[in-house]
Parts: C-alpha cells; structure tokens; sequence
C-alpha cells in the first residue's frame, strides 16, 4: 500500500513536470552553458553542489536527495534579461534588443525506503538568444539566435552508508534552435529544427560530519541532431534541414561548511569539456553540408555561495561567480556575443511549514571583447554586456 501511494505521487509529480515542459520559453541570451536550476541557489551563485538539501539537488547533485525525509516538490522560474553592444567594420554601434526569457524548472523526490530515493526533474542546462534588428550590418550573419533545451532526468539515489550517497540515471534532453540571417538584401533565411538525445550523469554525496560536506557530479557529453526546415524568401524552395552538434560533458565539485547550525558557506568549481563542440554542421536537402567551426576550449566555473538564517522562517543568501569563456580568438561569432563574465547574486527565502518562497536576484557583467576579421565577420568589438537575473521557486515537503 505505501509503494502504491509512493507512485501514485511521482505519477502526479510527472504530469505536472510535463505540463510546464509545455510553457513557451526559451533560454539565456549571450551564454550557452547555463546554471540557473533554481532560485534559493541562484541567489548563492549556484554553490549548491555540496549542500544539495531540498529538490533542486536533482539538477545540482542528485546523490543529495538522501538527504530529504518523505517527499518533495519544487517549481519555479528564472527571468534573464541580457543586453549588449556589438559594433561591426565601419556601422554604427548596435545594442542587442533586451528580451526577457525564462527557462522554467521543476523537481519531485520522493523516498522509497531508509536507503532509496527517487528524484526526477526538467530544467535547462544550454541556451542562448540573441537579437539585433534587421537591417543592422551583420544581419548576413546572424540577426536572431535562438537556442533552447530541456533536459527531463531521472534518477535513482541509494545511500551506501550513513555519510556516502550515490546516484545514477538518464538525461533526456529536448533541444531546438531558430536562426534567421539576411543573406542578402532582400533575402531572409530562417532555419528552424528540433530534436531529443539522451546522456546521463552520475553523482556523489559525503557528510564528513555535522559540519563538513562534499558532493561530485559528472554529466556526460551528448549528441545532438536536430530536424527540420530552412525557410528562404526570393532564393530558394524550403529545404530539409538537420543541425548537429556535441554538446560538452561536465564535472562538478563542491564542499560545503557550516560554522553553527544557522550558517552555511559552499566553494564549488565545474569543469566543462567544451572540446566536445568542436563544430555546428548544417545539413540541406539540396544546398550541401555547411560546417561552421567552433573548437572552443575548456573552461572553469568558480563558485561562492552563503546562506544564513536571520530567524527560523527567513534565509538570507548571496554569491560570487567566475565563469570563463570557452571561445577561442579566430573563432568568435555574432550568436555569442560574450566574454568571460562575472555574477553577483542575493535573494532570500521565506519558510511557512511545509512551504518555502525563494526569490533571487543577480547581475552578470561581460568582459569586453575585440574580434578581428574571419571568415565573412569584419573587425568588430563587444562591450558593455551584462544581464539581469530573477528568479521565483516554491517548495513543498509533503
């Protein structure tokens, strides 16, 4: 009987995950590794992999489920507003229009047993979405980029002892792109796909003691190929069109101290493999195979994040964030307008019984970036890139 009402409530947790899969939305602008799974950790920069104590640790670190007693739900959303100015050869210097997107997430865990959970959630790992107007000078290369996933994974958490966790499942991600360009004057071409690829990750969880935490989360690289069509107006006939890229596998590390029962202090670092996307091959029905070439470079993500709780019902929290850019010079393009940038967050969460609000937000900022002529992109500059981060979630212990 109690197995019966443990699936009877993931059941019900998996149709309301489908249901906000459905709501339109798309991701971040000027990013494409994205780490915003929820609110209370946006607002501590992200540093949630050794913490990893309530829902959201499906995204974060999977193996931190053991640490829920009965079951749990999560829902939510991250606002993003990102704006830069980009100027082209000898045009005037142009601002990306400032659209908001919003990747949603979602999470339920549910306890099984002492020893097995099961946690299952949607969120978004890669993204991007870039705009200018139409008529702006690079408009040939690009004028609208929009990338967007949605990764559903599920995962089965087992606590080997009473410090050490471990968990293992599947990513399936869902995955789009729309990419419009003028390659001339009086031409417009949209290319527009869709896709599903499966990956997985793997994860650990210690408690060394009251005070001291680890968690280690690795995902693996996947591949990704989309289908669909390539729209041309006064050019050519609609093609068949499939895009295909290796999206890049990552590691993930983080340790966590709390100095009394009411402080916690995290410092994580992710590694991300972006050796993996080594190219963008856009295949057409009759135009023949374009391969755009990427070979960025790994980078590093340094993380720190805190929480304090003020009183027994209120969460105070901020974060720092060092995120490098993977593209290498000579291979920049007018979809990713960025440079290694750095986030400042805060946020607080209310505490109602069962029910937790969590609110975040948080400023990311640009380096400026220099581009010299390649391929069919003239000399130009990036600066003053920047973001504006919200994020909303509720919680319910069951």
């Amino acid at each position: 009987m109690l197995f019966k009402r443990g699936l009877n409530r993931i059941n019900i947790g998996l149709r309301a995950l489908v249901l906000l899969m459905l709501l339109p939305t798309v991701c971040k602008a000027g990013g494409f590794g994205l780490n915003e799974f929820a609110a209370r950790a946006n607002g501590m920069g992200g540093a949630m992999i050794a913490i990893a104590d309530d829902a959201s640790a499906v995204a974060y670190n999977p193996a931190g489920i053991t640490q829920i007693q009965g079951d749990s739900a999560m829902f939510g959303v991250t606002a993003i507003a990102p704006v830069a100015n980009v100027k082209a050869g000898d045009g005037p210097t142009t601002t990306t229009q400032a659209n908001i997107y919003t990747p949603p997430h979602a999470y339920l865990v549910h306890q099984f047993n002492d020893n097995v959970w099961f946690g299952v959630g949607v969120f978004t790992r890669f993204g991007m979405g870039t705009q200018y107007t139409q008529n702006w000078v690079g408009a040939n290369n690009i004028y609208r980029a929009e990338l967007s996933t949605y990764s559903f994974s599920p995962n089965i958490a087992i606590k080997l002892t009473d410090k050490l966790s471990f968990a293992i499942g599947p990513e399936i991600m869902y995955s789009s792109a729309d990419l419009r360009r003028k390659p001339y004057t009086n031409t417009d071409m949209r290319m527009s796909v869709d896709g599903v690829n499966v990956g997985g990750q793997a994860a650990l969880h210690y408690n060394f003691d009251d005070q001291w935490s680890a968690g280690f989360v690795y995902r693996t690289s996947q591949h990704a190929s989309d289908t669909g069509h390539a729209h041309y107006t006064n050019l050519a006939p609609t093609q068949a069109l499939t895009i295909t890229m290796d999206l890049p596998a990552s590691y993930s590390l983080g340790v966590a101290y709390k100095p009394n029962k009411d402080w916690k202090i995290e410092a994580d670092t992710i590694f991300t493999q972006w050796q993996d996307y080594k190219d963008m091959t856009f295949k057409q029905e009759d135009l023949g195979t374009t391969i755009s070439p990427k070979y960025w470079r790994n980078t590093w993500r340094f993380q720190l994040g805190t929480e304090y709780m003020a009183t027994d019902w209120l969460a105070l929290r901020a974060g720092l964030v060092w995120d490098q850019d993977p593209i290498r010079k000579g291979y920049e393009d007018y979809m990713l307008p960025t440079n290694d940038r750095k986030i400042i967050s805060a946020g607080f969460g209310i505490l109602g019984g069962k029910t937790t609000y969590d609110f975040s937000l948080a400023y990311v900022a640009n380096n400026d970036r220099s581009i010299d002529a390649n391929r069919n992109i003239p000399s130009s500059g990036f600066s003053q890139g920047r973001a504006y981060m919200a994020g909303l979630s509720v919680g319910y212990n069951f």
